[in-house]
């Protein structure tokens, strides 16, 4: 994550940044200056929870190492169990606007998340919480030791625009977000293969580098060139895999593959 320097807030302060980013590579940046104008954050990212599955999206921070995201090979981080991603999605459920929690940094269950707040020396976070189709979507605003916390005004002038800032990362997520770790998950048959491998579709080996190489866009022509097999025999194999698989074509294949990303 590079580093990311804040200049003085537009005046009047607006959302105007935020909304022209959409579905750009300056999304990231300038809600991190809308933030950092509105309530003084220093660091903040974005989850979503999709059946029940969390998954961190993007973020930006004004000293370009972000206390959750960053790893470093000394420290052996076991998983996050999202705890708290759990907790606010029941509450939301009910809920037709955004929630907005803010909680005791000290007092935080997931023992992942607190070692990363605490080691980035992060004081205050407020988590704004909200649904957008069938998805939760949670943007995490901190603020380390050398701002302090956020005050009562800065916790409101957040809270009256949570709504649109979870609706806004929701559309960047469509946009942006998902289409670019979309399109990385097709980089090559190498990629495609490494996640075939984590599915339990039950493919034996030859089938899941048929599959690999139907999804990566080869021809079978192409795909018998590449293993060194007959095109018959390719033609063996595909019918095998959309059997197993209970589909009947690349289309439905590929669907199937988007549900493993």
């Amino acid at each position: 994550m590079n580093a990311i320097a804040i200049t003085a807030a537009r005046q009047p302060l607006t959302l105007t940044g935020v909304i022209s980013s959409l579905g750009t590579d300056e999304f990231e940046r300038e809600t991190l200056q809308y933030l950092n104008a509105v309530s003084g954050a220093e660091h903040y990212c974005v989850y979503r929870v999709r059946e029940g599955r969390p998954k961190f999206l993007g973020g930006a921070s004004v000293r370009g190492k972000h206390a959750i995201s960053d790893r470093s090979a000394e420290t052996h981080w076991p998983e996050r169990s999202y705890i708290e991603l759990h907790e606010v999605e029941q509450a939301v459920r009910s809920s037709d606007n955004a929630l907005v929690f803010h909680e005791d940094v000290e007092q935080i269950a997931d023992p992942t998340l607190h070692a990363g707040l605490k080691r980035f020396h992060i004081v205050d976070r407020v988590m704004m919480c909200g649904r957008a189709v069938d998805d939760l979507y949670a943007l995490s605003v901190m603020r380390s030791r050398e701002s302090g916390q956020f005050a009562e005004q800065e916790l409101h002038d957040l809270a009256e625009n949570a709504d649109l800032l979870v609706a806004f990362c929701a559309k960047h997520a469509q946009l942006h977000w998902d289409r670019a770790k979309t399109i990385a998950h097709f980089a090559s048959v190498n990629v495609i293969e490494t996640n075939l491998r984590t599915s339990d579709w039950g493919l034996t080996e030859r089938e899941l580098q048929v599959s690999a190489r139907i999804l990566f866009g080869i021809s079978a022509y192409g795909i018998s060139i590449d293993l060194g097999l007959g095109e018959e025999t390719i033609a063996t194999y595909r019918k095998r895999l959309y059997a197993r698989l209970h589909i009947s074509g690349r289309h439905e294949l590929m669907q199937r593959y988007l549900t493993l990303l």
